[in-house]
Parts: structure tokens; sequence; C-alpha cells
């Protein structure tokens, strides 16, 4: 199959590359800025701005994939609050557009989306709970999902939970982590605030045997649920790490150190 990706130089779109040529299929890499640091005969790099809807029209009519997989996203949340237009532009006008276009095309398309589609007041849900996201970044990636859900005859909607691994694309926590403690250094994690870690390279794998299996509807690919402390101590574990150079820390605790670094004085 030919599968066109968008986002194929961030962590979760190279390790769904990589999964997608180690089963044989032909890849359409597109990447904006970072280059995609794969080597393989099978694989297109394509740079793009797709922002640029006619662009990107343009070369989804002209490359005919079979498959569409959306990973490109505004996945800087302090971002997305800070500049909206910005978050709409990238994350919201290309996922209505692929949407469209895989629709009019026949594409078997899959959208990446996120935990933030909650509001993370209860936790585990299910792919059946109602979305209520609660910032601008979960919101915009809950209009992507929407923009899917009619516009495809036949699509997935993959909801994957702090991302982690190593690999291209914006620094995550585990590898932050893993920097810091073979550097002998200390480093903060919150045991108040819980998620479900997504290791990339399974959820490359998962992506790819969704499209391969064509299997529609909307899933849940993430880890075990805990804490960001508790996930530190995992992994400083498993690589043999120093944990005891691992602090807790809480929410109230760090939002207040970001208060103070923005010039925030309490007053008490």
């Amino acid at each position: 199959m030919k599968i066109l990706i968008t986002g194929a130089s961030s962590l979760p779109g190279y390790r769904t590359t990589l999964e997608a040529l180690r089963k044989g299929h032909e890849v359409v890499g597109l990447y904006h800025i970072h280059p995609i640091p794969i080597e393989n005969e099978k694989l297109k790099k394509v740079s793009i701005d797709i922002t640029q809807l006619n662009d990107l029209k343009r070369l989804i009519v002209e490359e005919k994939p079979d498959i569409i997989i959306h990973v490109a996203a505004l996945g800087d949340v302090d971002l997305c609050e800070k500049d909206i237009a910005l978050a709409w532009r990238t994350t919201v006008e290309p996922s209505m557009e692929i949407a469209s276009m895989a629709s009019k095309m026949g594409c078997f398309a899959v959208y990446l989306s996120t935990d933030y589609v909650f509001d993370g007041e209860r936790g585990n849900y299910k792919e059946h709970d109602v979305p209520n996201p609660i910032n601008y970044y979960g919101l915009t990636k809950l209009i992507g999902e929407i923009a899917f859900r009619p516009s495809c005859q036949k699509c997935a909607i993959v909801r994957a939970s702090s991302i982690y691994g190593f690999g291209p694309g914006r620094i995550n926590f585990a590898k932050y982590l893993v920097e810091k403690l073979k550097a002998g250094e200390p480093i903060k994690a919150l045991i108040d605030q819980y998620t479900s870690p997504t290791q990339a390279t399974l959820l490359g794998k998962a992506i790819i045997e969704i499209v391969e299996e064509k299997m529609s509807g909307i899933f849940h690919v993430a880890g075990e649920r805990m804490s960001r402390y508790e996930f530190a101590i995992k992994i400083a574990d498993i690589l043999g790490l120093d944990k005891s150079l691992i602090q807790v820390a809480e929410m109230k605790e760090m939002e207040m150190a970001r208060q103070k670094a923005k010039g925030f004085k309490p007053k008490f």
C-alpha cells in the first residue's frame, strides 16, 4: 500500500514511518522544517507547509495514496494558549482539508489525537466517554476528530497519551529524564499528575496494524495509568539509572515556580 504520513519527522510520525517501511509499504513522508532521519528506497520525503492548504491538496491528488495517516499538529500546549490563531491554522484547518480529501479520494485515514480531549477529572477514560477539553490544544484536536468522523467513510481516530521514546521531534519527558539522570543531575517529577504514557514504537505498530486491518472507530493506545513520579522511577529501574536523583514534586509547587518565573509575587 501507498501510505502518506504527515508530521513524519515528529516522534510518533517517525516511529509510524519506520513500522510502515518495515512492513514493506511505500511511504510518502511529509515534514516542514526538520528532515526525516530515515533512508529507505520506499520512502519519499516531501517538505511542505501543511498550512498552505492548496499545496497540501495538490500533493494528495498527485500522490494518490491508499492511506493517509495525519500526525502533524501544533503540540505545544502553552503556545496553543498564547497563539490560538496559529493553533487553528496549524492543527484544525489541515485536519479539515485532509479529512475532506480522504473522503473524496476514498482513502482510509488515521487521525492521531490525544488524551487532552478529556478534562482529566476522572482518568481511565474509555473510547465511548464524552470529550471535554479544558485547553485550546485539546479543543483543536477534538475539532480535528469531529472533522474526520463524518468526512471519511473509513477512518480511525487514535488517541495517545504522553508519547515517549527516543527519536526526532520535541523533547519528551522520558528522554529528558534519561539525559538528566545520565548526567547525574536531579530532576523533579509530579506525584499528583497522572497520565497513561504511550511508547512511540508501540504506537507506530498499533497504527500500522489498524491501517492494514482497515479498523474503523476510536482507539485508545496508551499504557498503564501512573503518576509522573511513578513513571520516572520505572524508567530509572529499567535502564539501571540512579533513581535517588528523582525528587517528588507537587503540581501546586511547580505552578508557583512558573508564576515566579513570570514575575508574579504571591500575596502572603
